[in-house]
């Protein structure tokens, strides 16, 4: 993460967001879910970035770095984890 943070804060937050979407996600598998919780995140990072910097529009191509640049590195980390949860279930069954 661009930032330091403690990891199980993050964690933390992120399951109350991930318990949010499996609830709204019972009702609809077309994937609005998801792309929901992309625009929410993507909404309020703008507004993240706005109080980060005093020239918003001069810093607009840094701050889609670093928050792009974090999300790869989270999906990457997140994949990866799939990957192997779905290799031991399949050397299991």
């Amino acid at each position: 993460m661009s930032q330091d943070f403690d990891p199980q804060a993050v964690y933390a937050v992120a399951d109350k967001f991930i318990a949010l979407a499996n609830e709204l996600a019972q009702d609809d598998n077309s994937g609005v879910v998801g792309m929901g919780i992309r625009y929410a995140a993507a909404r309020y990072n703008a507004f993240e970035s706005s109080l980060m910097t005093e020239d918003l529009a001069g810093d607009k191509e840094k701050m889609l770095e670093m928050f792009s640049d974090d999300f790869r590195k989270m999906m990457n980390e997140n994949l990866d984890d799939y990957i192997r949860h779905l290799a031991e279930r399949a050397s299991q069954s």
